[in-house]
């Protein structure tokens, strides 16, 4: 049994033999005789990032890790440090760990060739969502290419994160979890929203909700502009000591959750009665949340869903951001949904125009009008998973009721 712990909280030994082997089954197909997972990077929260890595590991090393995956043998996990062995080895889902040194991948080519690969076909798992397009450091690929001239190398991240998109019974049970904390958060944070609050005393209201629950998160974006006079539609992702001021909307995101498994809540609430035009942006957006959340459902490609933001084109808007974007730990591809900006490249590729939304893939909704030319915009957006017969929302947080902090 893995040592049970705030962040690596453990799953039962059956899922993550599941993992393997449905893994290695696509593996078997793609004719991949192992892959190498690179493990590195966080959002800037207190989540100990290396996704990747920690889906088949359970655990990460500082300041980077690997996972080796053969096709047949016993995976193995590589840290750095000696001292850190044993605190691993409680945590992680891997019997096999190794210290490898600072570098790392002179160990992980050891055990390349321990396996016999010197011309095998080796998959190369990057640490962050694929549409990040990072792999390994320069001198990790150098040695690979040096040492193994015969083997072939491919990029795989975007088929692995397809498996992490793909979410278990005990995975959204986590997730579940994972929702209402940030339900906790965000409501906190909403009741000591008042004039003269600074946006970082709200963030620190977060991370205070993340530890007094176990939890941890990876961001939180918190701003706020004025409604006359807007001066961004984005909000901060490091909140400054900037206050809230009466007139003013509001906007955040809250991620919080556990053992890399978050919720997401894309919030919006006024400090002192929205303007009009405000009003509108805000009613228009939970019309579409709302619409969206109802009627998507499994079977439905990324090309079905650019009709659900027709309202925003039809007044005028464009999108900050997709309507639907996969939520694997962080944003993922699919993307789908947009009224485009023609002076900004779309995010969407035909990958995502191709994509059918399957049973047990986690999303996030987020309706995002913004007025072009101008600062002005907002957003509404909830955590979902899709079931057998739709979307299922993983929080109970109000995002679509019309909240006012009065002045």
């Amino acid at each position: 049994m893995l040592a049970p712990n705030d962040y690596f909280p453990p799953f039962s030994e059956q899922e993550y033999a599941n993992r393997r082997r449905t893994i290695r089954a696509s593996m078997k197909e793609k004719g991949l005789d192992c892959l190498i997972i690179y493990g590195a990077y966080h959002w800037g929260g207190t989540d100990t990032g290396q996704v990747n890595a920690v889906y088949l590991s359970n655990y990460t090393a500082i300041p980077h890790s690997y996972v080796v995956l053969p096709l047949t043998e016993d995976p193995s996990l590589f840290i750095s440090f000696a001292l850190h062995i044993t605190n691993a080895k409680e945590c992680a889902a891997i019997e096999d760990v190794r210290v490898g040194g600072f570098d790392l991948i002179t160990a992980v080519g050891a055990r390349l060739k321990e396996l016999g690969l010197e011309k095998g076909k080796i998959g190369i798992v990057g640490p962050l969502p694929s549409w990040w397009t990072i792999t390994l450091p320069h001198e990790h690929h150098e040695h690979l290419t040096k040492t193994f001239p015969n083997a072939t190398f491919e990029t795989v991240t975007d088929w692995y994160e397809d498996f992490r998109l793909m979410k278990s019974q005990e995975e959204v049970a986590l997730m579940e979890k994972a929702g209402a904390l940030c339900d906790v958060g965000h409501e906190e944070l909403f009741l000591a929203s008042k004039v003269g609050a600074r946006h970082s005393d709200l963030r620190g209201i977060l991370d205070g909700v993340a530890n007094r629950f176990g939890g941890r998160y990876p961001f939180s974006h918190i701003g706020s502009t004025s409604m006359t006079n807007p001066d961004r539609f984005y909000p901060d992702f490091f909140p400054t000591h900037r206050t809230l001021k009466a007139g003013e909307v509001v906007t955040t995101e809250v991620a919080l959750g556990y053992g890399l498994y978050f919720g997401k809540i894309w919030g919006c609430y006024f400090i002192g009665e929205p303007t009009p035009e405000y009003r509108k942006m805000f009613e228009t957006s939970v019309a579409v949340h709302d619409k969206a959340i109802a009627e998507i459902k499994p079977g439905m490609t990324g090309k079905d869903i650019d009709k659900w933001v027709e309202p925003f084109k039809s007044a005028g808007y464009i999108t900050g951001l997709p309507l639907l974007s996969g939520w694997s730990t962080y944003n993922h591809r699919p993307h789908a949904g947009v009224v485009a900006d023609p002076k900004i490249p779309s995010r969407i590729t035909q990958r995502d125009l191709d994509w059918v939304y399957k049973p047990g893939q986690c999303v996030t909704i987020v309706a995002f009008p913004v007025i072009p030319g101008t600062n002005k915009g907002l957003w509404v957006g909830t955590t979902c998973v899709f079931t057998k017969d739709g979307l299922k929302k993983l929080h109970a947080y109000p995002v679509t009721k019309l909240r006012v902090v009065p002045v």
